[in-house]
């Protein structure tokens, strides 16, 4: 787990939020096995309570907004989670009329990644400021595992998270953030220009500041 602790300077540094009790809808395998080893470490209490929720394997940012909305329509659900925090995690490649569906999605906090999430699984590893393949993104994480990269594998994603940089991946986004601010382009205008983007390290950075203390 040393890895997922933030450096000294760096929680010192880092403004402490409380991450409460939240709620992740996720478009896949890859996402709900990410967030869940963070689930994992965070102590549940009372207060605090992260759950990851998984739609389907095949699905895109349209169906895991659909099923949120679904989800959180049940009644019991509705009972359960009404007072969480929601949150969305998809990629923006498909459907083709992404820019509605971040627009529909004003009840939840997103997590996104143009084009895949496999681009914020990369800058673990490495700076991505340019847009990259599917291919030459499964190719570098390849590298830098030293075998095969294969969506949807838990190992791998754990991997990942262990073996990789979360601060570099954070301060990645965060780059990539502010050059498109200072573009004048947001998620909620100008998603398709934004490749490479993530904004999944908004919640990665809360998740590593509870840990670390």
């Amino acid at each position: 787990m040393g890895r997922t602790l933030l450096s000294p300077q760096r929680l010192a540094g880092t403004k402490k939020t409380n991450i409460g009790r939240i709620i992740i809808f996720c478009e896949g395998k890859t996402e709900k096995y990410y967030f869940d080893y963070f689930a994992e470490i965070i102590k549940k209490n009372k207060y605090t309570d992260v759950e990851v929720v998984l739609e389907t394997a095949n699905g895109n940012a349209q169906t895991v907004l659909s099923h949120a909305n679904n989800f959180m329509s049940d009644e019991e659900h509705n009972r359960l989670f009404s007072a969480y925090g929601k949150y969305l995690a998809f990629d923006c490649d498909d459907p083709p009329n992404i820019q509605d569906v971040v627009l529909a999605a004003k009840d939840y906090e997103l997590l996104v990644s143009n084009h895949l999430f496999e681009t914020w699984l990369l800058m673990h590893f490495e700076d991505v400021d340019v847009k990259l393949s599917k291919r030459e993104i499964y190719r570098r994480l390849s590298e830098h595992l030293h075998s095969s990269y294969s969506k949807g594998h838990k190992g791998k994603t754990r991997e990942i998270v262990q073996n990789g940089d979360i601060e570099k991946a954070i301060d990645n986004a965060k780059a990539l953030e502010r050059q498109y601010d200072t573009e004048g382009k947001s998620v909620f205008t100008s998603i398709k220009d934004m490749n490479p983007y993530t904004s999944v390290h908004k919640l990665v950075e809360q998740f590593m500041v509870e840990i670390s203390e």
